[in-house]
């Protein structure tokens, strides 16, 4: 069921024109009619656009940590595709509701004790979402306040920038208390019992280079902000001290994220993402796409003509006795912890 990923260069072109030539392997976006948008107060995700600028906001919404669900990975994919379909937007910036928290992975009960049914159609449902983020004819710029282990690094290293919050300690500010809050980021799959599939593996030694993505997966290691600039697995960290406040950007903010998190527009690391997301929207769309594909599509193609036996292997190996015994025990520390 693989989508025409490695298709035309639709950013300043219809749909109808679009589909009107011949579609090769050689070249990046999709041909795909408009979703319906995915924006309101309920949803998983939600998404604003700025078309005066060519950048979106997609917020995951999915309290309390944004756990990959079936639901909530086809929500993304989804609002994805909707804000695709407007040739106006060229950049959009993913974020998190939650401000200590960017995703915290695979939604645990989807892989705990699974569903013969549903457990293959999950599976599927994150293949998409690193397909649509990865190929994505927009440029997508991770704006990464919080926690980012597992898949939610994931979403990150599918991104083409990856902004982090440097974090900060225990404090008052402005008459509040903020607790310790340094956020960390890594493929941390080992430390839970199970091992990171090999797309996702793949996608890290990409990202920061085969010696560090071999320790790292075999470790479990999730980064600290300025390790992980280091090894490149992000590419910018900024804290309240390392960044000046731009009006110009706070007012656009403040118009563009959604109600429910419009307190976010005075966050270093949502008008840094919004810079580079608005620096992106002014390249060429067919000259920055063209470059994209060529760091992109053979692994694109890879994932596409290796995902049944993907999801076949996944689904085999979460099923396995001492797999679900890792992952029980996993689940009942979180329950201890959390009391």
């Amino acid at each position: 069921m693989a989508a025409p990923l490695l298709s035309f260069l639709r950013s300043s072109h219809s749909l109808r024109h679009c589909r009107s030539r011949r579609v090769t392997h050689n070249e990046l976006a999709f041909c795909r009619s408009s979703s319906t948008s995915v924006s309101s107060a309920n949803s998983f995700v939600l998404s604003n656009v700025h078309e005066q600028a060519g950048v979106a906001i997609l917020t995951m919404n999915r309290p309390p940590a944004n756990s990959l669900s079936l639901e909530m990975n086809e929500a993304i994919c989804t609002a994805l595709k909707d804000i695709e379909s407007n040739p106006k937007i060229q950049s959009v910036i993913l974020a998190s509701s939650n401000p200590t928290i960017f995703s915290a992975g695979l939604d645990v009960m989807e892989i705990m004790s699974p569903d013969d049914q549903r457990l293959p159609r999950f599976w599927n449902s994150l293949q998409q979402v690193y397909i649509d983020l990865y190929g994505s004819r927009l440029a997508i710029i991770a704006a990464i306040q919080g926690h980012s282990p597992a898949a939610g690094c994931m979403l990150a290293m599918a991104c083409d920038y990856r902004v982090m919050y440097g974090g900060h300690n225990e404090s008052t500010v402005d008459g509040k208390k903020r607790k310790n809050h340094i956020p960390t980021i890594g493929l941390n799959e080992t430390q839970l019992g199970i091992a990171a599939p090999p797309w996702m593996g793949q996608l890290l030694v990409r990202t920061i280079g085969f010696r560090s993505a071999e320790r790292a997966l075999a470790l479990g290691t999730l980064f600290p902000p300025m390790e992980a600039l280091i090894e490149g697995l992000v590419d910018d960290v900024i804290t309240e001290e390392s960044f000046s406040p731009d009006a110009d950007t706070i007012a656009t903010l403040e118009k563009l994220l959604p109600e429910a998190i419009r307190n976010q527009a005075m966050s270093p690391v949502m008008q840094r993402a919004f810079q580079e997301a608005a620096l992106y929207a002014k390249i060429s769309p067919q000259a920055r796409v063209a470059s994209k594909l060529v760091t992109r599509s053979e692994s694109l193609k890879e994932m596409l003509a290796s995902r049944d036996e993907d999801t076949e292997h996944f689904c085999s190996f979460i099923c396995h006795d001492t797999v679900q015994k890792n992952i029980k025990r996993y689940v009942e520390a979180l329950k201890k912890k959390s009391k």
